[in-house]
């Protein structure tokens, strides 16, 4: 029995069994109840014997029963078909890591000498980095205020009166007398909080990762826009492999598609936008007159405002066009969790998965994914990573940009690729002076330590 029919079937015996109770019900309900809290009493039964009318109900809830038990068997054999059904669903899907990784490691480093002093020195350098970056990640200028608002440290003022709540300060020595050396100003206890700052880096080359936050999941705002085009953009390099090997499309020749497939996937078709297909938010699309006819987009022009400019409008025809499916797939083979969750959940770790990926797309497809990197190496608001690092045209970025959400992802290429990811609760619209710069310190630290790691690398080989 297939688990359609089995499903059939159950609901079928449930509205039977349903009827019948209901049946029995409405033709013998004793005359003569009433309650007694959440219970109903009735006097007792006639003493001279069942009469006909109380012999058809006994019949009657025998039915009923015998129908309970029929029905308690098919859904525990439904539920049994449910589960090795979604058992076979899942089968193909790759098992997550247990332990990816997710922090720097020295042993990972392996020199050929490890009492070296060159290793040594080096060792401790890359350590003090780490730890001047987390000190400035957790000692950071900025904090928002019990009302949202965000402010520099320096510039909170605490109105008259307020109670002001004091804790050790770091490093502070315990006395005796269980008095501290120094204190200062526990803001969290006040109703203040420090807005979250989580940064990732990944070697593209060896896959050494360093993070710090990297696993907090965030609102990814524009981010997400990256690794959905990219996995749109590997599907239709799969499907032009296949064109290239087969213009024809004939089945002789070798591989085909479905002709629905063969148009679809074509990055030259054009799709009609009208004055109902813009959306709020970032992008150029929506300042467009779309009324009357409206205007035809092709799919490439699409991709390229969704990563250029990070379009909104562009970026919602992609996905009603496309859907998610592939999207999932892809995602969930990477390792990526978050948007499982919700397609705008990430963390900074999974960015940089994503990023990985699509590294390797360009180097498996040169014109799809090679396209994506430049249309990323292009993308506006270059005022994070690409001004952070050494030579900003080897970014290739995406920043995401909304209320307590500010971000940025690149590829950093260069003689040694590497990715790095910074998602903040900071919210720009604040406008502070010092914030972009401060977030750009960040980055060059971590363009530092891939700097004393790949010198440690070369030295290695």
């Amino acid at each position: 029995m297939t688990l359609a029919s089995i499903t059939a079937v159950t609901l079928f015996l449930a509205a039977g069994f349903a009827a019948l109770y209901l049946t029995g019900l409405e033709n013998h309900r004793p005359a003569d109840t009433y309650p007694v809290g959440e219970e109903t009493q009735t006097e007792a039964p006639n003493q001279a014997g069942p009469t006909p009318d109380t012999e058809e109900l006994i019949s009657l809830r025998q039915e009923n029963a015998d129908l309970m038990k029929q029905l308690d068997a098919l859904r525990a054999e439904l539920e049994s078909m449910r589960e090795k059904e979604s058992a076979a669903d899942t089968e193909h899907l790759p098992v997550p890591p247990t332990n990816p990784p997710d922090q720097f490691d020295p042993d990972d480093l392996k020199p050929a000498d490890p009492e070296s002093l060159t290793y040594t020195f080096v060792l401790n350098e890359i350590l003090s980095r780490i730890a001047a970056l987390e000190d400035k990640i957790q000692s950071g200028p900025y904090i928002v205020a019990p009302d949202g608002t965000l402010m520099r440290l320096e510039d909170v003022v605490l109105e008259e009166g307020t109670e002001i709540i004091l804790r050790p300060a770091q490093g502070a020595v315990l006395h005796p007398d269980g008095t501290v050396s120094e204190t200062e100003i526990d803001y969290e206890a006040m109703g203040y909080r420090y807005p979250t700052i989580a940064i990732s880096y990944r070697d593209m080359v060896r896959g050494t990762t360093y993070s710090c936050n990297g696993d907090q999941r965030l609102f990814s705002a524009s981010l997400i826009k990256a690794p959905y085009v990219y996995t749109l953009l590997h599907q239709i390099a799969q499907y032009n492999e296949i064109k290239r090997a087969n213009p024809e499309n004939d089945p002789a020749v070798g591989k085909t598609l479905a002709q629905e497939t063969w148009d679809k996937y074509d990055l030259g078709r054009m799709i009609l936008l009208t004055e109902e297909s813009k959306a709020p938010g970032s992008g150029k699309i929506k300042n467009m007159d779309l009324s009357g006819e409206g205007k035809e987009f092709s799919v490439l022009e699409l991709i390229e405002y969704a990563i250029k400019h990070s379009d909104n409008t562009a970026f919602r025809v992609l996905r009603d066009e496309f859907g998610y499916e592939y999207f999932w797939t892809v995602s969930y083979e990477l390792g990526v969790r978050s948007v499982f969750t919700s397609f705008n959940q990430l963390t900074a770790n999974e960015a940089n998965l994503y990023l990985a990926a699509i590294y390797d797309f360009a180097l498996e497809y040169p014109e799809e994914g090679g396209m994506l990197v430049n249309l990323m190496k292009k993308s506006d608001h270059q005022v994070l990573i690409p001004m952070a690092v050494k030579n900003p045209g080897d970014a290739a970025h995406k920043y995401g940009w909304d209320s307590e959400s500010y971000h940025d992802m690149a590829i950093v290429y260069g003689d040694a690729p590497y990715a790095v990811t910074v998602m903040t609760t900071f919210d720009i619209a604040t406008n502070h002076d010092g914030l972009n710069a401060y977030i750009r310190s960040l980055i060059r630290e971590i363009e530092a330590l891939h700097e004393t790691l790949y010198r440690v690398y070369r030295e290695m080989e």
